[in-house]
């Protein structure tokens, strides 16, 4: 071979090579970008700049929608905030935990009524509103927010039981309500006004001030004079019409 061929050759030798380099860097390349695209922290899934008591509002809020990948990401943020956080803790075990290992087997049933959510059944019934996602998939539903009146579910524990129905209390001759509702000032008042409309002859609005006047002080002996007295002037001017 000659001294101008074996040059050629060589510096083709070389491209091959380096050919050969830049592709395994490419490939390598390649690889880290895919591994890091892979390994994409949650972060992506939390919102920043959000304070830890913030993140379990919105972890809550995600929750009722359904959105358990970024609940559980805002979670976490929260309690790498703060690790002794409760609220962010309980709601990361209702995601995790079987519902029924964690509510319990026994259980009753209940229809939902209109205005109320799961939210506010879980704090009437069971005492934490922050379980209703727990109550959720204790029922299938995977969120919380699509529960609708009339849904029949399932709420662990015992039924509470309904309070004994009031006893009706015997009245009197003379009733309660009527001593309840005794105003002798303003049954003076009325009697007044009465007073007056007989004076100017509208005899009809008198005898109705009056009898008003009678229920709220019926022990007045002035008021049943002239409520007397006003109906015997009513007859009188009845027959003469």
């Amino acid at each position: 071979m000659t001294g101008s061929n074996s040059r050629i050759a060589l510096r083709t030798l070389a491209a091959c090579s380096a050919v050969m380099v830049l592709a395994a860097c490419a490939s390598t390349g390649a690889v880290k970008s895919a591994s890091a695209v892979a390994s994409a922290p949650a972060a992506t899934l939390t919102t920043p700049g959000l304070t830890a008591r913030e993140r379990v509002a919105q972890a809550v809020s995600l929750l009722g929608v359904g959105s358990i990948d970024r609940a559980r990401a805002e979670l976490g943020a929260a309690l790498v905030e703060e690790p002794a956080n409760s609220q962010a803790r309980k709601l990361l075990n209702q995601i995790d935990q079987d519902p029924e290992i964690l509510l319990g087997a026994r259980h009753y049933t209940y229809r939902i009524k209109p205005g109320e959510s799961l939210t506010t059944l879980a704090d009437r019934l069971m005492g934490d509103r922050l379980m209703f996602y727990a109550l959720a998939r204790y029922n299938g539903i995977a969120a919380p927010n699509a529960a609708r009146a009339g849904m029949m579910i399932k709420v662990p524990g015992v039924a509470p039981k309904a309070p004994p129905a009031r006893a009706a209390r015997p009245q009197g001759p003379a009733t309660t309500t009527a001593t309840a509702s005794r105003d002798p000032a303003r049954a003076s008042r009325l009697r007044g006004d009465a007073l007056e409309k007989m004076s100017g002859g509208r005899i009809d609005q008198a005898v109705s001030l009056l009898r008003q006047a009678q229920q709220l002080d019926p022990d007045s002996a002035l008021i049943r004079r002239d409520l007397d007295r006003a109906q015997r002037i009513q007859t009188t001017v009845r027959k003469r019409s």
